[in-house]
Formats: structure tokens, C-alpha cells, sequence
């Protein structure tokens, strides 16, 4: 992700909101763990920047990281995905990808 670096003169607060998102991505991705939890990561996000996190993602699962997503929308996640599960009226649904 090298647009990071181009934020690292930047504090928090001068960022938008995708760019903070990128960053907390990359800050995650530094740990080294293969399993990442997402919460609404395209909430507040330019489109731009939320096809650059879906490209971001999908380099990240070819090379064997698993993630987690938490959405409401699956606008910008549905290509990302290999399960959708649903909670509707507190029960867990597995939906079918077609």
C-alpha cells in the first residue's frame, strides 16, 4: 500500500476518512496475523478509495489472509467474498452467494 506513506506527514485528523482507513489497515496488517476483522470498512468512504481497499483486499486473500467483514451494504464487499452470513431477527442465516 504505498499511498500510506505518502500520509505519514499527516496527522489523523488532516486524513479522510478512506485514507484513515487505509492506514488502519496497513497499522493491522503490521502484526503479521493471518486473520483480520473488518468492521464497515467502505462506511464514509469515496468510491475511489473504496476500490482501492477492495484491490487491497482481494491481493490480501490471494495471499492467504482471511478476513472477517462486518457490513450492512455489500455495494463495495460482494466480489470479496466466499460465505454471506445474516443475522435476521437474532437467528444466523447463511445466504447463497448467486
Amino acid at each position: 500500500m504505498p499511498e500510506v506513506a505518502n500520509f505519514s506527514a499527516r496527522r489523523a485528523m488532516q486524513l479522510s476518512g478512506g485514507q484513515q482507513k487505509l492506514v488502519a489497515l496497513a497499522r493491522a496488517l503490521m502484526s503479521g496475523e493471518k486473520f483480520l476483522l473488518l468492521d464497515e470498512p467502505f462506511e464514509g468512504v469515496a468510491p475511489a478509495l473504496s476500490q482501492r481497499l477492495v484491490e487491497v483486499l482481494q491481493i490480501l486473500k490471494t495471499e492467504g489472509l482471511s478476513v472477517l467483514l462486518s457490513e450492512s451494504d455489500d455495494t463495495h464487499s460482494a466480489e470479496l467474498v466466499d460465505e454471506i452470513f445474516v443475522i435476521e431477527r437474532g437467528q444466523i442465516v447463511e445466504k447463497s452467494l448467486s
